[in-house]
């Protein structure tokens, strides 16, 4: 689907907006020594007043789909962890053995019932998935709006998959997250940005985007027809009884040559160690060669590693988080001291900041073997409410 969307870094550490992947939706049956890196915060740059409608939008935790293709598998995530799963992208990527390149019906097809099975058994959730368009006499925007806001009073946010041009004048698929509705707004959650700033040009950031319904139905939903057709995702299942206090991710950037776990090498120029997300690799993620991207790289001892993660508050009030970052050996269970990182801040309504940390030479300190890095979210209890464990193994 579409491309990158991520906050970014603006100084020595900077996290570029990566181009914009185009998949078509054929049809649409179709992240001691150490640097800290600054920190960019995003949201509400229009100031919209969120505490005005807190009760008409869902705290849908937030994930950015940096490079990848996988609007799809990202908005998925989003909506099944809200309903209290744990999953990460990549291990639905690994389930349906989706590669980094793979388009929207490369990854799924919506005429067959594997994704509901995968609810179903992965996740124990029960969907139901709506094809819009088929005959020109089957559908009108006002059912179609109506479905919104039915599942939202429920307490469940909607998947939206989408045709459109964009203004080069391409036809582009996407999927979206509507998480909350009230009289003038839509409150739709962007992966990436695509529809949120791509269609209609707004600059509140990713989370709960306020699109008036005259907009979100001229440019998107009245164009849905059977040679542009849409389809929805419902979660059928009661809706969690607790609201989601916040998310943290790690995204992939390595066509750009910047990823948010690196490895790079202290002696040699242009030697660096990418995460790169991809379901056919056996975690559906694995370390790279950023000269070649097909190839893996194993870190070494002379590399300097860099751990770099972005929070979002998808809630309607400014929120207090801590994030913790660790190196745990896998056959002993114990942290290495010297990566052990926290940090603190405030984070302001559907908003996300970046931060990230540089270990330097602190690799030399590691024996070889298979080892876990762990980036931990915490509200300001200390009660844990995300992370993120990427496997590595080392020398």
């Amino acid at each position: 689907m579409s491309g990158s969307g991520d906050p970014y870094n603006t100084n020595s550490v900077s996290y570029a907006y990566a181009s914009k992947a185009v998949a078509t939706l054929l049809c649409i049956l179709i992240l001691c020594t150490c640097n800290v890196a600054s920190t960019e915060e995003t949201g509400m740059s229009q100031g919209i007043d969120y505490s005005l409608t807190t009760d008409t939008i869902l705290d849908v935790p937030y994930y950015n789909q940096g490079n990848t293709n996988w609007c799809l598998y990202y908005c998925l995530t989003m909506m099944f962890n809200y309903n209290d799963q744990n999953l990460e992208i990549w291990e639905m990527a690994d389930y349906f053995d989706s590669g980094y390149y793979d388009t929207f019906s490369e990854q799924y097809s919506s005429t067959d019932t594997t994704l509901e099975e995968y609810a179903e058994h992965i996740c124990s959730l029960n969907i139901k998935k709506t094809i819009w368009g088929l005959t020109i006499t089957d559908f009108d925007n006002e059912t179609f709006n109506d479905l919104i806001k039915s599942n939202i009073n429920n307490g469940q946010p909607v998947l939206m998959a989408f045709q459109y041009m964009n203004s080069d004048g391409v036809k582009e698929g996407h999927a979206i997250l509507a998480v909350g509705y009230d009289e003038q707004f839509i409150y739709l959650t962007d992966s990436s940005g695509a529809i949120t700033k791509g269609v209609f040009g707004s600059d509140n950031g990713y989370i709960a985007v306020p699109v008036s319904w005259e907009d979100f139905n001229k440019k998107l939903v009245n164009n849905i027809a059977p040679s542009n057709m849409a389809y929805t995702i419902e979660v059928i299942s009661e809706a969690p009884e607790n609201a989601t206090e916040g998310s943290i991710y790690m995204t992939d950037r390595s066509d750009k040559g910047f990823s948010c776990l690196t490895f790079t090498s202290r002696y040699e120029d242009n030697d660096t160690g990418l995460l790169r997300f991809d379901g056919t690799y056996e975690n559906g993620y694995c370390i790279v060669d950023n000269t070649n991207l097909n190839s893996t790289r194993k870190p070494a001892e002379s590399d300097s590693m860099s751990v770099y993660f972005t929070v979002a508050n998808p809630t309607s009030e400014e929120s207090k988080y801590t994030v913790t970052c660790q190196l745990i050996n896998v056959e002993t269970g114990e942290s290495i001291d010297v990566f052990d990182y926290k940090t603190s801040f405030d984070l302001a309504a559907h908003n996300t900041i970046s931060k990230g940390v540089n270990y330097s030479n602190q690799l030399y300190s590691v024996d070889d073997g298979s080892y876990r890095v762990v980036i931990s979210l915490f509200d300001d209890e200390m009660k844990g409410i995300d992370n993120i464990c990427i496997d590595v193994c080392l020398g």
